[in-house]
């Protein structure tokens, strides 16, 4: 029996790869956050990178915290700055969780860039393997499509809210100085700077604490598209695994095939099944804390916006375009979280059938009692975890998207009382 048949991938698959997730590294590099490896910074200045965008990343939110704890009176202020806040904060946590897994990453995006999960599968000299050679490029190929279409889309909106953020002030004190308006001048976010309050506006101060807190809004875009990129491209590839498994069990009934070839092929699927759970095992072992961190700050982040979108909609400032555009990116975002898990879990749903659907019955006893076992063990349900509190689905963002409404009417309650 001659099993010596492996799949390869093409020579463009690597730049095929480095095309698609390119924002994913590109912004991840900018904050050091990126396995050092696949950089040419020398390690000691790429360090020095991370440390330094992520102490600007959390001055910032002190700065921040610092004003609300001082302006708690004041419901219209804080409710402005509260999602940037929170936006900030988780941003942060996922920066610090991406460095803290470098290595975990290393080997997971390894096995990704060599194809390494799908080589291991063994071919039989009597498979059809140019047709299903021909399957996996293509379902390959529409993989990386889609995750070069999403991390440019995703780059956009998230890169639009959070340059929004510098360029309306930006733009509104040069109107004003250019105009020769008495104003003070405006800050990216609401911020307090203790010792320097009095003087904070003052110049090369102001320009300089305005730089800095433009630079915090860059680390939050990088930080978000890294992460959550890295996220899409992680999970679309473990269910574009299991879609193929799906494929590969009816070769298992192949009729040109003698018992033993069968159940040969049988167990290539098997061990195919175990290497795919125990990725998405490392998978949800770096994601799900995080996960669970978005999910109550996307809560929240709609919560707010929306409340101090209502607030301010009969003004039909800046500021309440600058929300809307952010209660838009927000639901998205989590939209995003949710759809590829429900994404992975459909896989994991129609796998048991797909199994079954194999011609099982024309094969040999041993056979049908190893097939049984498969088609057990193929029933447990595969998703990604926000912890262990919720899996990310559309379920999930309907349960988000319902709590979020349902405080807001009681914020809209208090603040009518």
């Amino acid at each position: 029996m001659d099993t010596d048949y492996h799949y390869q991938p093409g020579d463009d698959f690597i730049e095929l790869v480095h095309r698609s997730s390119y924002w994913v590294r590109a912004m991840a590099t900018t904050m050091g956050i990126w396995p050092s490896r696949y950089v040419t910074i020398r390690l000691p200045w790429y360090r020095r990178l991370y440390y330094f965008m992520l102490l600007m990343h959390w001055l910032n939110t002190y700065l921040q915290t610092e004003f609300f704890f001082r302006n708690l009176g004041n419901l219209s202020l804080v409710v402005q700055g509260l999602c940037s806040f929170v936006s900030i904060t988780t941003t942060g946590i996922k920066v610090m969780r991406m460095h803290a897994y470098e290595q975990e990453i290393v080997q997971l995006w390894e096995a990704l860039e060599d194809a390494t999960f799908l080589k291991q599968i063994r071919f039989l000299r009597k498979t059809d393997r140019g047709t299903i050679f021909a399957r996996i490029n293509q379902l390959l190929a529409d993989q990386w499509k889609e995750v070069q279409l999403n991390l440019r889309f995703y780059t956009l909106v998230v890169g639009l809210v959070a340059s929004n953020y510098s360029i309306i002030p930006a733009c509104s004190n040069l109107y004003n100085q250019f105009q020769g308006n008495a104003y003070n001048r405006s800050f990216v976010y609401n911020t307090y700077y203790p010792f320097l309050e009095p003087i904070k506006r003052r110049s090369p101060l102001f320009e300089l604490l305005f730089c800095s807190e433009s630079l915090s809004g860059y680390t939050t875009w990088a930080g978000v598209v890294a992460f959550d990129g890295l996220y899409v491209v992680m999970v679309l590839y473990a269910a574009s695994l299991l879609r193929l498994l799906r494929d590969l069990m009816h070769e298992t009934a192949n009729p040109d095939l003698t018992d033993a070839e069968r159940a040969c092929f049988q167990r290539q699927c098997i061990l195919h099944h175990i290497r795919t759970m125990q990725l998405i095992e490392r998978i949800n072992e770096i994601f799900s804390p995080v996960l669970l961190v978005q999910l109550f700050t996307s809560t929240s982040i709609i919560c707010v916006i929306a409340f101090a979108a209502s607030m301010h909609a009969d003004e039909g400032d800046s500021q309440t375009m600058l929300m809307v555009l952010y209660l838009i990116a927000a639901i998205y975002q989590l939209f995003q979280f949710c759809w590829y898990g429900q994404r992975l879990q459909n896989e994991s749903t129609e796998l048991p059938l797909s199994v079954y659907d194999v011609r099982w019955e024309l094969c040999a006893e041993r056979f049908k009692s190893s097939h049984h076992i498969l088609l057990l063990y193929s029933q447990r349900q595969i998703d990604m975890r926000a912890w262990s509190f919720s899996a990310m689905s559309l379920e999930t963002f309907s349960t988000i998207i319902r709590s979020a409404a349902s405080y807001f009417t009681v914020l809209q309650t208090l603040a009518e009382e």
